[in-house]
């Protein structure tokens, strides 16, 4: 892809910085053991504002993997600081597993590694409706592993030497239907056993981190619900909520009835629970939505 055909595709990155983040990538393409270079993060999704970064998947094969010797030194030569930080592979945990923050004519650009034998087993995981939530990789709520999966089907290939990315995004095109039933129910499940048996008892004590943490978590699983069910792939928890108002199956008004019950949580018993029964209604709302995939396993304690 040349700078102009990226700048056609993205025209939030304009010209300038579309030339770069092609040069860049191409020399990155260069890099034995680098398979695929991708746009991917606010730019491939059409949500960056003025002050997003550029990310930049590089994807390797384990059994061959890049040079961490000739990623660094590219990375001294272009980056505006001295000594950049580029990780070491897996870093920064199993799920975003390293890569390296710089900062190129002024843009600050991140570079993230991919694995394509972690992205085959995710996605083989998804087909057959098996699935990760990572909870030390990510503030606030961990890492969900098939957001990867989403990442991939958004991400603009800018290197693709041996077309192992066209390959994975062909396959991940369609949201597996075993992903969405396993979410589906795993996490309606969730939400409804703590909003019965551990949130009401925290808020009884008028314990507010116990009961707000149980609030945040629970609507956290109603998200991931709604998005399985809705067939999406969920990439940011910072646009999840604005996500759902245009999903066709959500529980009615569902952002702002999160946000008020958070807001709310209190300092009292009676606020407390007052908040519990705000959130379990939205379980129910949304179990109503659920198609009829989830099934209670056990009877009400």
């Amino acid at each position: 892809m040349t700078g102009e055909e990226l700048a056609r595709a993205v025209p939030a990155l304009g010209a300038e910085r579309s030339a770069t983040v092609v040069a860049l990538a191409a020399r990155l393409g260069a890099i034995p053991g680098v398979c695929a270079v991708a746009l991917g993060g606010s730019f491939a999704r059409g949500a960056a504002t003025a002050s997003s970064d550029v990310d930049l998947g590089i994807l390797y094969r384990e059994s061959a993997p890049f040079s961490l010797g000739a990623l660094r030194a590219l990375a001294a030569e272009v980056d505006d600081r001295a000594d950049p930080v580029v990780t070491e592979v897996y870093a920064w945990g199993p799920w975003v597993n390293g890569g390296a923050w710089l900062t190129v004519r002024g843009q600050r650009i991140d570079w993230l590694y991919r694995s394509v034998e972690q992205l085959e087993r995710t996605l083989l995981d998804a087909e057959a409706g098996r699935f990760e939530l990572h909870w030390g990789q990510q503030p606030p709520f961990g890492f969900f592993g098939p957001t990867v999966l989403g990442e991939l089907a958004i991400a603009l290939p800018l290197v693709d030497r041996d077309g192992a990315l066209a390959a994975l995004k062909r396959r991940v095109a369609v949201y597996p239907e075993a992903l969405r039933r396993a979410v589906v129910q795993a996490y309606l499940w969730a939400a409804q056993f703590n909003l019965e048996s551990f949130a009401p008892k925290y808020a009884q004590r008028g314990d507010a981190m116990g009961t707000a943490g149980c609030l945040a978590r629970a609507a956290h699983q109603l998200v991931l619900v709604l998005f399985a069910l809705n067939r999406r792939w969920l990439l940011s928890d910072k646009t999840a909520l604005a996500e759902i108002a245009a999903f066709e199956l959500a529980p009615r008004d569902f952002a702002t009835r999160v946000r008020a019950a958070l807001a709310r949580v209190g300092d009292t018993a009676a606020d407390q629970l007052r908040a519990v029964e705000a959130l379990a209604a939205l379980v129910e709302d949304t179990i109503a939505a659920s198609d009829s995939l989830y099934r209670r396993p056990y009877p009400p304690p």
